[in-house]
This record gives structure tokens, C-alpha cells and sequence, in this order.
């Protein structure tokens, strides 16, 4: 089973990365797509570890890769995010592409966390 995936960066450099890490795993349809009007109307965070893991990924490995939820948490981080990826991964691979998004600065909409 496939779970759709959106990210938002700031520059179309930091997508392309994302995009042909996410290439090595189950992912399909990966697309990247400028925004005209940045991320307005969307709540987005960035992600971070959770659990004791520190790799975030594996069944049993003590937690994964959530987004922080409050502007206290996510440290005033007001550039806008222009270029958004939208892809499906295999839900075994999930956490691993949250990862990767994680890694090269991308942010998420709180919803489709919470959705997952």
C-alpha cells in the first residue's frame, strides 16, 4: 500500500535532492511544482526524531520521524517555502522518506501527518 507524500522547500535545489534520494526507495509519481504564492494557507512544520531512536526508522526501533507541532517548537523559521514534491511512497518506506524530507529541510502540512 502506497501513502501520498507533500513537502515544501525553499529552493528548487533542496526538492531535486529530495526527489532523487526518494527515487531509491518505493516511491512513485514524484513530482516538483513552484507554488505562485509560497505555502500561504497551510500550516507547515518541520519534522524531528521522536522516541529513543536516532535513526527514526524500523518497526521496533523506539520512535520515528513526527513534526513539531507549535511555532515555539519550530524556532521562527519565516522564509516562505516555494517548491512543493508530491509523490506516493510504500508504506514501509514512509518514515524512511520523512526522513529524507527531515534531513534536507523540508516541512510538511500538520495534516497530512496527522492523517497517518
Amino acid at each position: 500500500m502506497y501513502k501520498p507524500l507533500q513537502a515544501f522547500f525553499k529552493t528548487e535545489d533542496d526538492a531535486e535532492t529530495v526527489k532523487a534520494l526518494l527515487n531509491k526507495l518505493k516511491a512513485n509519481d514524484i513530482v516538483i511544482d513552484q507554488l505562485p504564492d509560497g505555502d500561504e494557507g497551510v500550516f507547515l512544520v518541520p519534522l524531528a526524531y521522536s522516541g529513543s531512536s536516532t535513526n527514526g526508522v524500523g518497526a521496533g526501533s523506539g520512535g520515528g520521524v513526527l513534526p513539531l507541532i507549535s511555532r515555539d517548537e519550530i524556532g521562527g523559521d519565516e522564509e516562505s517555502r516555494e517548491f512543493v514534491l508530491e509523490c506516493e511512497v510504500a508504506e514501509e518506506d514512509y518514515q524512511e522518506s520523512l526522513k529524507i524530507v527531515m534531513e534536507n529541510d523540508g516541512y510538511v502540512d500538520k495534516k497530512q501527518i496527522d492523517n497517518h
